[in-house]
Parts: structure tokens; sequence; C-alpha cells
């Protein structure tokens, strides 16, 4: 998972944002969830719209994956479900009305491979504060991790085997540790591609790191500007792997962090 910085979006033209508007009208003046309904199915296409503003954000890569392939076909995915919830955490009425008055409302979408999200569906388990009709959103607490908040994304971690797990540990931080399991299942992140794809791009850079261990004992043996520069080259390979455009940066990163390097925290650190 990547953070996405949404003040770099590029606003909807005007006539996308009028549209939308008289869509949010006639769906608050619906007379049921069934006519909701069909004027949400009847205008999907206007979500559809934005796509490639979304893929600018993360150069075309999936928000949850970071991937283009592993993770199949990229979807808008309302990250709030319009139609309805479904919470697993909730016995009595685990099935609720969706937040339909955010269909049409870019803030409400993120981009997600077809794998997550036909896995995600309409599962949006809420612990406190949910929100069952039109009004702020800003106070509900929810399980799923999100790409928009830098800290969410803080909250998974990755092995050698290309697994994806929580990065908080249960015993001390078990709200985080739940938050990033539930995303781990309910998104599918653990799909055999994607965690095939992470094992290898794992592989890959732990061969780079690698060597640049060895260069750098080289270079300590024998301190010339040649051996410095090569084991520099080594260096900005990992560098290149670590740009926004490239995929599985999180991936890097994780390998980068397991190597235990002194010379590794601090590249990180650039």
């Amino acid at each position: 998972m990547i953070h996405i910085d949404t003040t770099k979006l590029e606003k909807p033209n005007q006539k996308w944002l009028d549209k939308s508007a008289i869509l949010l009208q006639r769906l608050g003046e619906a007379k049921n969830n069934e006519d909701r309904h069909r004027i949400i199915d009847q205008n999907h296409r206007i979500w559809k719209l934005l796509k490639d503003r979304l893929k600018e954000l993360s150069h075309g890569k999936c928000w949850y994956s970071e991937t283009k392939n592993p993770y199949s076909h990229l979807h808008i995915d309302h990250f709030r479900p319009k139609k309805r919830t479904e919470d697993i955490f909730d016995k009595l009425n685990p099935i609720k009305d969706g937040y339909w008055w955010l269909t049409f409302d870019i803030t409400n979408y993120r981009l997600c491979g077809s794998v997550g999200n036909v896995k995600k569906g309409d599962h949006f388990a809420v612990k406190y504060n949910r929100v069952l009709q039109p009004g702020p959103i800003s106070d509900e607490v929810y399980y799923f991790l999100d790409p928009v908040n830098k800290e969410d994304v803080k909250l998974l971690n990755f092995d050698n085997n290309g697994t994806v797990k929580p990065s908080a540990p249960e015993e001390l931080e078990k709200w985080d540790h739940d938050r990033a399991k539930y995303t781990i299942e309910y998104l599918d992140l653990n799909y055999l591609d994607l965690q095939e794809a992470r094992r290898l791009k794992w592989q890959e850079t732990t061969l780079i790191i690698k060597e640049i261990n060895r260069l750098n004992s080289i270079y300590n043996t024998e301190p010339t500007n040649q051996n410095k520069n090569n084991r520099e080259l080594e260096k900005n390979k990992l560098r290149v792997m670590l740009s926004p455009e490239k995929e599985l940066t999180s991936t890097v990163r994780s390998c980068i962090r397991a190597s235990g390097e002194d010379w590794a925290y601090k590249l990180l650190e650039e």
C-alpha cells in the first residue's frame, strides 16, 4: 500500500461537478433504496471518467497493491460502499445501507485492482460512530486501512516470501494490528500472484544489498574513488527501485530495512 496525496488530485471540471450535484439531489429525493440503486447503476460511468486522474497520482499503480498487473485490471473503489455495507463484527445487524450520498464524491474514490475490489465488495466494518445517513463522517472509526492516510500505510509489513503482515504487534497495538489484518483479508493482499511478485522483488533487492555490502567492504579496505563509485552505482539501483513510478516500493523498503545495515537506514531516510 502506498500513501496517496489527494491534495495533488486535479479537480473535476464544472460539467462533472454539476452532473454529480444533480445526481446527489436525485439520490436524496429517491423514495427507497431500490430507486437509489437504480440511479447509481444507470450512472456508473460518472466516476469512471475520473480514473485517469486517480492513476496520475500513483503512476498507474493500484493504491493498495502497488502493482499494475499481478493484481489485475484497475477499478475505482468506493472506499465507503455506495449501496450497502457488510460489517462482520456486527452479529445482530451485519447488513446496512451504504453511503449512497458519497457515490459521486471524488473524496470517496480509491484506485484498486479488480482482485481486491471484488474481494472487498460491500465490506466496511466500523468500530465506533458509524454514519447511517448523510452527514459528517470524520468521527467514524473504521477497520480498513486507507492509502490516503500516511499513518495507515505504515501498518503493513512484508517478508522474504512476499507475504504482507501487520507491522503492529497484536499484544501491544491491538487496534492497529486488527485493522491491518482485516485489510489484508478483505482486500486479498496475499493473493498468490501478487505474493509471488513481491517475493521476486524481495529476492532482487536482496541481491543488490549483498553486492553493496561486498563493495563496501572493498572500499573500506581500499578507499579509492573507483571503489566508491562502484558502490554508489549499486545504491543507485535501490534508489531507482524506490522511486514513486516503480512497483512494489513498500516491499523494497521492507527488505532494505530488514537488512539491518546502517547504510540502508540512511538510504531510506533520503
